[in-house]
């Protein structure tokens, strides 16, 4: 749940960092659907070119690409022989080819469809997903995730589930570098080791029962069982990436099976009904050993993920803050400044914000803010979508290849017996005759070539991203104080202003620059390393403390027209004060009234004047300004001229 709060419903005074009030607005809903909207548009800016990333699923695409080709030929194969078949007459030999063209054409379409949407590989900046719920601009409060992102930083460090179980046991102990691995990584990697050990254990049961006790009496009904069992247990959770269902109890029964199971399958053959030559050792060897090596080969694919141990550093600068002025200001001098280093000029993704709430109506109080923000996440310098050559050379990346490669060869063998199976079907023939264990064969390796390419595809969509986190943290009391401006008594204009005093705030900034993983565009987005940015925390620091101890507390006017208004002003209250001496008072009583003169006068017009009436220009006899015709004092200094 995520508190927002609108600009008039700011959290009260004193009020801790992601607490508001009771009136705070439930905001999941709409954020949820605000955020999949934006995730579901694509924005373009010629700025951001590095939020272009290469399209990671070429490889992949074109090995689905070549198998789509293959199951569309082969459908297409297998329709055309089922018309020849019924354009002449013989219904018998067309159903088959009829019912496996519709499915190789329909499993050509998907897998070709599946190539076709990743084609192109659009990032917009919408994108990856955020580590929290977004505060929307104008709003206030944080929300659990933003808190948990918050204590990553507070921390240093990063946690991750711990492992439980035998097999996960052994998995870290061969591993130890994975428990540092993202949780995607983790839990593939439990799954495929869970699911080998699940396998190997079945099949080597299977093998030891079928080679060893087995008879020629007892080996259709071991296939039989170890079928049934291997495709409920077993390939049916693998498919639908789970667990398989082998616990202690189903490991103790393999055993036994193994030992004694062929045994007490010969001491009731004959109360058994007869198979009449009926057996799935064919298929149960092939499920097994086909799923066998396509989770070995998802599990080191999985496992080559794996890297060194990160470094999880963060960096925080406290001080101590006293200032002449509201801390909301401090807020939004921070906002003015991150927004100042916005990555590619794209808006900070903001996931906590409180502003320090202060009341001039109280005396003193205490208050509360933060605001914590990640800069736009961009891919990691150097990526790049690779090519076969440097898929087979990174180890990262070959394992995925390899695993691609085992599917388009599943799906090749598995088209091949399809092929030959329709092609000698008679529906009226024995069915020991038709082969039917070429259909079961078939179905298996599309099954497992299935899982090879849904597994590759997880891992191909990883991408690495950079960006910065930061919060800045303010904690602290006030007091309200009254500042006047002006002598009261000899001063005739004064100003007043309610000041808030903000008295040793604690101000914190946290900061630094990490590194994240997305498994997929849409996917949820997890922070893998840490790195701490000294110098940068120092300087926000630095910067805000600069700017809060700048504060002024006096009002004073500032505009050109208060200026010259001041200055009257000045001169009036002078003349009034009487404390200027006889000759500036006489002086100024000399000028009032040559002004009142002159404003008495009207100037000839020069259109009344022809060139022969021209008149020279005159100047006062003591202080040498030129006078208008016809003044009888000077308008500079108020002597008289003598007219």
């Amino acid at each position: 749940m995520i508190e927002i709060l609108s600009a008039s419903e700011q959290p009260r005074s004193g009020s801790k960092p992601g607490q508001g009030r009771s009136g705070g607005l439930p905001y999941t809903a709409a954020l949820h659907e605000h955020r999949s909207e934006q995730a579901m548009s694509y924005d373009y800016s010629s700025e951001s070119k590095r939020l272009e990333l290469p399209n990671p699923y070429q490889l992949q695409n074109r090995v689905l690409s070549i198998s789509a080709a293959l199951l569309l030929v082969a459908g297409v194969t297998c329709l055309w022989w089922a018309r020849s078949a019924m354009q002449d007459q013989a219904v018998r030999f067309a159903a088959a080819p009829l019912l496996a063209g519709l499915l190789m054409l329909g499993a050509g379409l998907a897998a070709g469809a599946m190539a076709a949407r990743r084609l192109r590989f659009f990032f917009g900046r919408g994108r990856p997903a955020s580590l929290a719920p977004e505060i929307p601009v104008g709003a206030y409060g944080s929300s659990v995730p933003a808190d948990a992102v918050k204590e990553l930083l507070r921390q240093g460090g990063i946690t991750y589930p711990e492992p439980k179980g035998a097999i996960e046991g052994l998995l870290y102990h061969w591993m130890p570098t994975l428990i540092t691995a993202p949780v995607k990584v983790q839990q593939l990697a439990q799954l495929s080791m869970f699911n080998v050990a699940a396998i190997v254990a079945t099949f080597v049961s299977f093998l030891f029962s079928w080679l060893v006790f087995g008879t020629q009496t007892t080996r259709p009904w071991i296939g039989i069982v170890y079928f049934v069992f291997g495709a409920y247990f077993l390939v049916k959770p693998v498919l639908s990436e789970q667990r398989a269902r082998l616990s202690r109890a189903s490991l103790v029964g393999l055993i036994a099976v193994a030992i004694v199971g062929p045994v007490a399958i010969g001491l009731a053959g004959s109360s058994l009904p007869s198979l009449g030559g009926f057996s799935l050792n064919v298929q149960t060897f092939v499920m097994l050993g086909t799923a066998l090596v396509a989770c070995t080969l998802a599990m080191v694919a999985v496992l080559a993920q794996v890297d060194a141990s990160p470094q999880t550093r963060t960096s925080v600068e406290q001080a101590r803050l006293s200032m002449n002025g509201p801390p909301a200001v401090l807020m939004d001098e921070l906002d003015r400044h991150l927004q100042s280093e916005w990555t590619e000029r794209i808006p900070n993704r903001r996931y906590a914000r409180i502003d320090p709430v202060t009341s001039s109506a109280t005396p003193s109080g205490s208050f509360a803010g933060e605001l914590f923000e990640e800069t736009q996440p961009l891919p990691v310098a150097g990526t790049k979508a690779p090519t076969f050559a440097a898929a087979l050379a990174e180890p990262r990346h070959r394992a995925l290849l390899l695993l691609d490669l085992y599917g388009l060869a599943l799906v090749i063998v598995a088209a091949s017996l399809s092929l030959y199976f329709v092609r000698n079907f008679d529906a009226f023939a024995p069915w020991q005759n038709n082969r039917f264990s070429l259909l079961g064969n078939s179905a298996i390796l599309g099954l497992v070539a299935y899982f090879c390419f849904d597994r590759s595809s997880q891992l191909w969509g990883r991408f690495n991203f950079e960006s910065v986190l930061v919060w800045v943290e303010m904690i602290g009391n006030y007091q309200t104080s009254r500042i006047g401006t002006g002598n009261q008594f000899t001063s005739r204009m004064n100003t007043e202003n309610d000041v808030v005093r903000t008295e040793s705030m604690t101000l914190r900034v946290w900061r630094a620059r990490i590194e994240s993983v997305v498994f997929g565009k849409d996917a949820a987005r997890q922070v893998t390393a840490m790195f701490s940015t000294e110098r940068e925390a120092r300087a926000l620091a630095q910067h805000l403390m600069h700017f809060g101890r700048n504060q002024s507390v006096l009002v004073s006017p500032g505009a050109p027209e208060d200026q010259a208004r001041m200055a009257a002003l000045n001169v009036g209250e002078r003349s009034l004060s009487g404390s200027a001496d006889g000759a500036t008072a006489a002086q100024i009583e000399r000028t009032l009234r040559t002004e009142a003169a002159i404003s008495t006068v009207e100037p000839p017009s020069i259109l009344d004047m022809d060139a022969n009436d021209a008149q020279p220009a005159l100047h006062c006899t003591r202080c040498g300004q030129p006078t208008q015709p016809g003044a009888r004092f000077c308008a500079q200094c108020g002597n008289s001229l003598g007219r």
